[in-house]
């Protein structure tokens, strides 16, 4: 457990000091002790730099209670180069993201169609101060989402003089770089102001199967229960179109780049790999003994980590405008890309979408592509069916470039008793995915298939591009064949809030805090691709986001010190949203000090989870190439998935305990221990 002390204030007379009194996450209420009665980690900046952790993500994935649901610039996922954390591994739709309290906007891109979050690549390592991560729910003190938990990222404050580092690793052959520059000026105390920035770069190059010691090759036949069956692909397969050509022939032939003809149980290489060209029984698998079969293996073109860049800036400025007025403000910057590159394209049970009346709606077609006898490319008597990737298009490829912006002026100011916080701010995040030599609408007519092929396909019998022999097709005909697609999507939220703490009456172990506060947010999200648009690609998803929508919130907290060992916690937070109606969650919490050194503590609380904007958006998105079987004719057919959200939804609700002891013996050792459990409707 990481424990930090508490700030030490020159306020008394010369020599003497008092505690400053500070806001710990979970709770809105200024306070001179750490120990709340939640379970809260502290996370320095001087363990982040110890940790040689290259991002926020690094940071928290490592820990025990952060797990499935987690993260870090997943390849292939439609978030490539995003990362996120899922505490008590609830998702990160259960855990909520704070910089400096306060809510930012989430990534542009949904995970999962339906699931926002917030990228915590946009925070540039170089400027958090450090890191508070609450392990209990939350709602009563912070709202939607934190049902499993808070990670709340405190950015530098001030900072006076110039600092820059730069290092350098190797990994699997590859490297990552990084370079940070901070430099400010002014002191708070003496010239009454502080204005300092922070730029922090980063560049990691990509790492592929092939790049490393485990996946340097999916034949797996050397390894412990390796079976090549299972590991490399085959370059494509031919079959008859129709069931008596598909049963009479018993016939699977390779996609044939192969040039000679090497035993089974031979070695395997990179690349295309001549086993044999023979014809296989339908049902037989590859690596039996007298088996041929022309296999591929394509370790080289499966990313693990993408090609990534990540530029960020942190410039903050504060000033003492009077001796009870502070006013301060933040602009934060982030440019990050990642790269990833992809096997080749491939064709089998395509999708082709056309625009449909009204314009906002789609139609599609599935289709094969079917060539009869002497078709070029077809090397069987009869209608055949190709399935398998075309070798000879070129790796596809896809980058995603991020921009985050985030800014807000406030406020710090004491009135009869009372100190507030009141700040306006907007952030927003941008991103840009370009789509590199996917399959175009220019592929039908390489194949002599109609621009609109209707079920059954009609058969092809002028195809200018040969499955058969690749090396044959003109470079003309394979651009024709491809294109590339830009798609970009924009995720903003505005918000205005004001928070005041104060000190009244007395209890038997001391004065009564409490917490009073407003908060208006107002978010968006646009993720949309015109019909026209996606009809220009085969084998493309499509994406429809277009909502927003607005919270006006209440809430109120409690400190209660029943006694000098007892403290008591009472918290309520009220929620209107401007599309599911409103929510009301309360928490209770008590912390006892039995003796010095021992600590116990326990919470209960209600929690909520507003849809997602995705989730209440009623247009639809769909995804392309889902097979499904006729349980009655066991006939597959393939299908698009559309997903569309329900207008009517209302909150997740969550009902959450906590408890557990803190032992510290010494200043230098502590150790903590919590038990909970959530209900999660």
């Amino acid at each position: 457990m990481f424990i930090a002390a508490p700030a030490l204030a020159q306020t008394g007379p010369p020599g003497t000091q008092t505690l400053e009194r500070i806001i710990v996450t979970g709770s809105n209420v200024a306070r001179t002790d750490l120990e709340t009665v939640a379970p809260v980690e502290i996370i320095t900046r001087e363990q982040i730099e110890r940790s040689a952790a290259q991002s926020v993500a690094e940071v928290l994935v490592k820990l025990p209670y952060t797990g499935s649901g987690s993260f870090i610039e997943t390849a292939n996922s439609g978030t490539d180069g995003a990362s996120s954390v899922s505490l008590r591994s609830l998702g990160q739709e259960a855990t909520l993201v704070l910089i400096n309290g306060r809510r930012t906007s989430g990534y542009g891109f949904a995970q999962n169609i339906n699931d926002t979050f917030v990228d915590l690549n946009a925070i540039p390592v170089t400027a958090i101060e450090r890191i508070e991560i609450l392990k209990d729910g939350a709602s009563a003190i912070y709202g939607s989402d934190a049902i499993a938990g808070v990670v709340n990222i405190i950015l530098r404050r001030d900072y006076r003089g110039v600092e820059a580092s730069a290092n350098v690793g190797f990994f699997e052959g590859k490297n990552d770089y990084r370079a940070s520059l901070v430099a400010g000026m002014g002191d708070l105390g003496k010239d009454g102001y502080n204005v300092f920035g922070v730029l922090d770069f980063y560049k990691r190059d990509g790492l592929t199967m092939a790049d490393t010691e485990f996946g340097r090759t999916r034949d797996q036949r050397s390894q412990q229960g390796g079976r090549n069956f299972q590991s490399l692909t085959g370059g494509g397969t031919w079959q008859g179109s129709g069931p008596a050509n598909s049963v009479a022939a018993n016939t699977r032939r390779a996609y044939a780049e192969c040039t000679s003809k090497v035993d089974y149980a031979g070695a395997v290489s990179l690349g295309l790999v001549p086993v044999n060209q023979s014809n296989l029984p339908l049902g037989s698998g590859i690596n039996q003994p007298g088996n041929s079969w022309c296999v591929r293996d394509f370790a080289n073109h499966f990313t693990i980590n993408p090609e990534t860049e990540r530029l960020g800036f942190l410039g903050r400025g504060t000033v003492d405008i009077s001796a009870s007025v502070q006013g301060y403000a933040e602009v934060g910057l982030s440019r990050n890309t990642s790269t990833t590159v992809f096997q080749e394209p491939f064709i089998a049970n395509s999708i082709r979408f056309y625009p449909a009346p009204p314009p906002t709606r789609l139609a599609y077609t599935p289709f094969n592509v079917i060539l009869a006898p002497g078709a070029a490319g077809n090397p069987l008597p009869f209608n055949a069916t190709y399935a398998g990737v075309l070798n000879d298009l070129g790796l596809r490829g896809a980058s995603i470039t991020s921009e985050a912006f985030r800014t807000l002026a406030g406020l710090k100011y004491s009135i009869g008793g009372w100190d507030f916080d009141s700040a306006v701010g907007y952030s927003k995040s941008e991103i840009t995915n370009d789509m590199k030599r996917q399959l175009a609408a220019g592929t039908l007519a390489a194949f002599g298939v109609p621009d609109r092929p209707q079920p059954p396909t009609p058969v092809s019998t002028s195809s200018s591009y040969n499955l058969n022999q690749p090396a044959t097709n003109a470079p003309t005909v394979r651009e024709s064949m491809l294109g590339s697609r830009s798609h970009s999507a924009l995720s903003d939220l505005k918000f205005a809030d004001t928070k005041a703490t104060t000190e009244f009456g007395m209890l038997p172990g001391g004065p009564i805090g409490l917490a009073l506060g407003i908060e208006y947010r107002d978010e968006s999200m646009d993720d949309y691709a015109s019909p026209e648009e996606v009809s220009r690609y085969l084998n493309v998803g499509v994406s429809s986001v277009q909502a927003s929508r607005t919270d006006l919130a209440m809430y109120g907290e409690l400190a209660l010190p029943l006694t000098r060992q007892l403290e008591g916690q009472v918290a309520l937070r009220y929620d209107r949203y401007s599309d599911m109606g409103t929510a009301l969650t309360p928490k209770l919490g008590l912390k006892f000090k039995p003796m010095p050194g021992w600590l116990l503590r326990a919470t209960w609380g209600r929690g909520f989870k507003a849809p997602t904007l995705p989730e209440v958006t009623s247009a639809l998105s769909f995804l392309p190439g889902a097979t499904v079987t006729d349980p009655q004719s066991g006939a597959v057919s393939t299908v698009v998935v559309s997903l569309g959200g329900n207008p009517d939804l209302e909150p997740e609700k969550s009902r959450t305990f906590t408890a557990g002891f803190v032992f510290e013996p010494t200043p230098s050792f502590s150790l903590g221990v919590d038990v909970y459990q959530i209900k999660w409707s």
